[in-house]
């Protein structure tokens, strides 16, 4: 009887994962992808064979699973409040002003070449590494072999990144395995991903070199050329606050949101579009959910490049009001 009881339980309940790390060359997947490296962009192939040797991917085989298995809880997405307060705090601030201080005239030059403002791109290395401080510490080349080997939903995603990340790699002449950056593979101040560094980064201090790990200045000029090449409004503006009724508020996306209609077009519809706002602007609407209320926002193109960067709406929002307390706090000083 009790030989029977435990065959049922284990038919029932019983999920039984075998996992083990092995070296990423021991993987076909591996093995294919240096194949096209060495055909497509002429790589060696035993340099790749090392260099994918130190790198390690857990491979897990699944029995039958668990009828009684529970699915997995969506998970809650953090409210507007709470997003903001971990980015606009007066550290950040007030490491932003130093750092702008610090680099007036680089970001001055940016300015005038690219036409984004400095307290902008300052932001934006305040969000994404506080300046520096926080470039991320994973392994670049086993984040991006697990993800681009692993049972990942983005698998194709992450083997282009991959690819970008060995030439970017040996355009630079920066061995490999010595890059760290965050957990899904962003790299440097800007936490560029890999195909963003080969496209966007730039030698803004013009050393015959581009240098986003541990050259600020660099930073600052790919920053202001990535939103340059994303088709920037020169010194545009960016959102406004707007009361909208119940029934507009279907309109404010919480997703990315592209300006598509011009003013004239929503004052058409009934919404309340400040009357300096011209005509044929072209306009957007988000909505930035509270614990306790509906944040609601006009955006204009500008808004719609900060989102280039992250999708989420409330990044680009973070980074505008992060940007804003900049410059105020900058020019007050």
């Amino acid at each position: 009887m009790l030989k029977i009881l435990l065959s049922i339980f284990l038919l029932l309940f019983s999920t039984v994962i075998l996992a083990k790390t092995l070296p990423a060359t021991d993987f076909r997947s591996t093995q294919n992808f240096i194949a096209k490296m060495v055909k497509k962009h002429h790589f060696i192939n035993s340099e790749l064979q090392f260099i994918f040797s130190k790198t390690k991917l857990t491979v897990a085989k699944k029995r039958k699973k668990s009828k009684k298995t529970k699915p997995r809880k969506k998970r809650k997405t953090m409210s507007w409040d709470k997003y903001q307060g971990l980015f606009l705090t007066a550290e950040r601030l007030e490491n932003g002003v130093k750092f702008w201080r610090e680099n007036y005239q680089h970001l001055q030059r940016a300015e005038k070449i690219y036409n984004v403002p400095s307290e902008i791109i300052t932001a934006i290395l305040g969000i994404e590494t506080s300046y520096g401080d926080k470039k991320g510490t994973h392994p670049t080349l086993q984040t991006l072999a697990k993800r681009a080997f692993g049972n990942y939903r983005r698998r194709n995603f992450y083997k282009k990144e991959l690819e970008a990340f060995l030439l970017m790699a040996r355009e630079n002449a920066i061995p490999p395995l010595s890059i760290s950056g965050s957990y899904a593979g962003a790299m440097g101040y800007p936490q560029f991903i890999s195909t963003s560094y080969r496209h966007f980064a730039v030698d803004f201090d013009n050393d015959g070199k581009i240098d986003l790990f541990s050259n600020p200045i660099d930073a600052i000029g790919s920053i202001a050329n990535y939103f340059d090449k994303h088709h920037w409004h020169d010194f545009g503006e960016i959102a406004r606050p707007i009361t909208l009724s119940a029934k507009q508020l279907k309109y404010a996306k919480r997703s990315t949101n592209k300006p598509r209609k011009s003013a004239k077009y929503w004052r058409s519809k009934g919404f309340a579009i400040p009357p300096d706002v011209k005509s044929a602007s072209k306009l957007a609407f988000i909505n930035l959910p509270q614990d306790d209320r509906n944040d609601t926002w006009l955006t204009f193109w500008n808004f719609y490049v900060l989102t280039r960067y992250n999708h989420d709406n409330r990044y680009a929002m973070a980074a505008y009001q992060l940007s804003v307390q900049l410059k105020r706090e900058f020019n007050l000083k």
